[in-house]
């Protein structure tokens, strides 16, 4: 069993040991999805603090919820949905719409390995970022960073898998335009 597929699975049995009042195991989420949730929540919101906000949102959720969860569904996906609801509720509340202003993985061509992308994460990739709709950043994120496949980021986001499809290949046009054809 892959790396990703075990992590899957580990992430899914605490969500049910949750469901059944083991509050310990939100730790094991916590400690694989922190990081992920944050940096999601911070795309969308543009704020570390509210980003910080998001995460302890998204876990408290994650335990109101938890009886919620369908099994054999991508766990990853299921949190990713709660904590870009909650920083949509965050923004809606602000009601306040800026450009990126922090960290952000920056595009790369979606053949390149993931240690690839670890080497573009530079600081001005916000700056490149920050050019795309908030729906293009989102999928970027969620595609690159997140590491969900065009079905299960089209379910965090709500919309079709085709039009997750487009949004991505538009962003990537759009950057590659911005950087003049250069995202490496």
């Amino acid at each position: 069993m892959g790396e990703k597929r075990r992590l899957e699975k580990e992430i899914e049995k605490a969500i049910f040991e949750i469901a059944e009042g083991n509050g310990e195991s939100l730790s094991v989420i916590y400690d694989n999805m922190a990081q992920m949730i944050f940096s999601i929540a911070l795309g969308v919101t543009e704020n570390r603090a509210d980003a910080e906000d998001v995460l302890q949102e998204t876990m408290i959720d994650i335990v109101k919820y938890s009886d919620s969860y369908r099994a054999g569904t991508n766990p990853k996906a299921w949190i990713l949905s709660m904590a870009r609801n909650n920083s949509l509720d965050i923004l809606r509340k602000r009601k306040n719409y800026i450009s990126l202003d922090d960290e952000t993985l920056r595009y790369i061509e979606s053949n390149e390995s993931k240690e690839d992308a670890e080497r573009y994460i530079a600081s001005d990739a916000a700056a490149l970022l920050s050019a795309l709709e908030e729906d293009e950043r989102e999928i970027i994120i969620l595609r690159i960073y997140a590491e969900l496949s065009y079905i299960d980021a089209a379910k965090a986001m709500g919309i079709s898998v085709f039009a997750a499809q487009k949004r991505y290949q538009r962003a990537m046009k759009k950057l590659k335009s911005i950087n003049g054809g250069d995202l490496g």
